[in-house]
């Protein structure tokens, strides 16, 4: 394979600077170590590629030569968050790929430090608030986007932070994104599983050794990794479902149709309507939150359709959970469960799951009545399961979450 000129040189900063995010930030080190890493003559000093086996991080010459240590591990630091939350393979479901590549930018720049980090982009220069997900920042930038891309005559602070990041380092760092697009589904689906077990081996191993200078929000996500749920959702799922009357119709081929004898037939399903609420009080834990979104995507795999309300002494947020949990949650104060209750009682979904320590004022004494079967899912530190100020069914997570 011939490589450019300069690619030893190259090899040898990137190995430098895997041995000192090794011994600051093992999380990130042990990630770099584990990635496909090539040389190349791109335009940007790193980005990511597909590979014949799993995304790789291909090192610019030319670019990374201009960079000075600090601003090489940021970039670095960058595209490993990008490949550790799979951006580049979730881009092909959005119509616009740059304005994709800008909302996973604002979330991966809350993570990490972008002192160094050439042209950087942030949620406050372009006047959002933190702590959303790439998916709702792709629907709140449409039009300051439209308008940076259409030289409209808009001129305000957020138009022109989206131009700068247009023309600059920070668009160029994702020019290897449209080659995953064109990627065969199935190619992408190994991709993911790759990614995911790479994620996970790091996770491990980081770990061991502390979570070093880590952000809140990410430890909470990697917390989350590979690990299962505990409660059987497919068995509590049916005390919720006898009321469910939300059907859908699946072609079959296995079965042809009763009416025409063709196939494919249909079959229909039931969908159980569900509002899961996340106590995001002071007295929760982060790691207890991430052990909250496993069980969460335990009941989405069952084949819940979930409304996820974040709350503590009221609600915060409300949103379809859809297969990833939040970059963070909000709230973070005092403990009262009958906003949620409330709000339960207004979507009139089949079932309320509350994921909770139980530290708060008895929804009896608030005199608030659920009208829906409840399941009260307490961590392994909270109050006893068989308390009865508790109105409905109770379990305990077992495991205790880490710290």
């Amino acid at each position: 394979m011939n490589e450019p000129p300069g690619a030893r040189s190259v090899r040898a900063g990137v190995d430098a600077a895997a041995r000192d995010l090794l011994i600051r930030e093992p999380f990130f080190g042990h990630l770099l170590v584990g990635t496909i890493r090539s040389v190349g003559s791109g335009g940007a000093a790193v980005r990511l590629v597909p590979t014949p086996v799993a995304p790789g991080l291909e090192i610019g010459t030319g670019e990374w030569s201009t960079l000075a240590p600090a601003a090489r591990t940021a970039s670095l630091k960058h595209e490993l968050l990008h490949l550790a939350l799979k951006h580049p393979l979730r881009g092909r479901t959005y119509a616009s790929r740059q304005l994709w590549d800008l909302a996973c930018d604002l979330v991966v720049n809350q993570l990490m430090d972008v002192s160094g980090l050439p042209g950087a982009i942030t949620a406050g220069q372009l006047r959002l608030s933190p702590d959303r997900s790439a998916d709702e920042y792709y629907e709140l930038l449409r039009e300051p986007f439209l308008a940076a891309c259409h030289a409209d005559g808009t001129c305000n602070s957020a138009v022109e932070a989206i131009r700068r990041w247009l023309t600059g380092p920070g668009a160029a760092r994702h020019q290897g994104w449209p080659e995953f697009n064109a990627l065969p589904s199935a190619t992408l689906s190994t991709y993911t599983h790759s990614v995911d077990s790479l994620v996970a081996s790091t996770v491990r191993r980081a770990r061991r050794r502390g979570w070093g200078s880590l952000p809140a929000a990410l430890v909470a996500r990697l917390e989350s990794v590979g690990r299962p749920p505990e409660i059987p959702w497919q068995r509590v799922l049916r005390l919720f479902g006898a009321t469910s009357e939300r059907t859908f119709v699946r072609n079959v081929l296995s079965r042809p149709s009763k009416r025409y004898g063709t196939a494919p037939g249909t079959r229909v399903r039931r969908r159980t309507r569900l509002v899961v609420a996340v106590d995001t009080s002071g007295s929760v834990s982060t790691a207890d939150i991430a052990a909250f979104f496993a069980e969460i995507h335990g009941m989405w795999r069952r084949g819940a359709d979930i409304t996820v309300l974040e709350a503590d002494a009221e609600v915060h947020r409300e949103y379809q959970y859809r297969g990833r949990a939040p970059a963070a949650v909000t709230g973070r104060g005092g403990t009262c469960l009958r906003p949620v209750l409330l709000r339960a009682n207004e979507l009139a979904a089949d079932g309320l799951v509350y994921l909770t320590d139980g530290h708060a004022p008895s929804p009896c004494e608030l005199c608030v009545r659920p009208r829906m079967p409840v399941l009260w899912v307490l961590t392994a530190d909270g109050v006893a399961p068989d308390a009865s100020r508790l109105p409905g069914r109770k379990t305990r997570l077992t495991r205790p979450a880490r710290t």
